[in-house]
């Protein structure tokens, strides 16, 4: 699509670190520009992996688009041990939720401090990290909130705090069982 003039760039999904710098370099090889990359990346899932494959997007040239910024919901404070979606999701969030307190407490914290809610500091953290959220929505509501997360940043003490809190958190999201190693 690239050499019939269709797209101007390439972008990947899913990659982990070392098949996004092989697919780097074979594009760069053919004159194909590599834009993006996109990954689940949120407070939620900010293992050694995502971190590292930020830090390749970066040294590339490459933007990375995080999907699942709100971890499933999770980051939004609406749902509890006693308050859980149904299906699997909800068995995923039962394993999870429990230790997540320290980090929706912060969530909370600065989302008073800031006069915001929980799911705009969530996302405004995923663009004071250099990415481009793209949070899923069910309705017209959420998309006007997920708004409010635009035209402002997180400070240097905000983001450690909810770095900290994110790394008190006993359990990780699963990251996407296609991601590439």
């Amino acid at each position: 699509m690239y050499e019939k003039g269709l797209v101007r760039a390439v972008g990947v999904s899913n990659y982990g670190p070392t098949q996004l710098v092989k697919i780097h370099d074979y594009l760069k090889a053919r004159g194909v520009p590599l834009c993006s990359a996109q990954v689940q990346f949120s407070l939620l899932s900010m293992g050694e992996s995502q971190l590292e494959i930020k830090d390749i997007c970066d040294s590339l040239g490459v933007r990375l688009i995080s999907y699942s910024p709100l971890g499933l919901g999770m980051l939004t404070g609406k749902y509890t041990t006693s308050r859980l979606p149904r299906g699997p999701r909800g068995l995923l969030f039962r394993q999870i939720l429990p230790g997540l307190e320290p980090l929706l407490t912060s969530l909370r914290e600065i989302a008073q401090r800031r006069r915001k809610t929980v799911p705009q500091v969530a996302i405004n953290w995923c663009i004071c990290k250099g990415t481009i959220p793209i949070p899923g929505i069910k309705t017209v509501k959420q998309a006007e909130e997920n708004l409010g997360a635009l035209g402002w940043r997180l400070s240097s003490d905000d983001l450690l705090q909810l770095e900290y809190a994110s790394r008190e958190s006993p359990k990780k999201m699963i990251q996407n069982i296609f991601q590439t190693r």
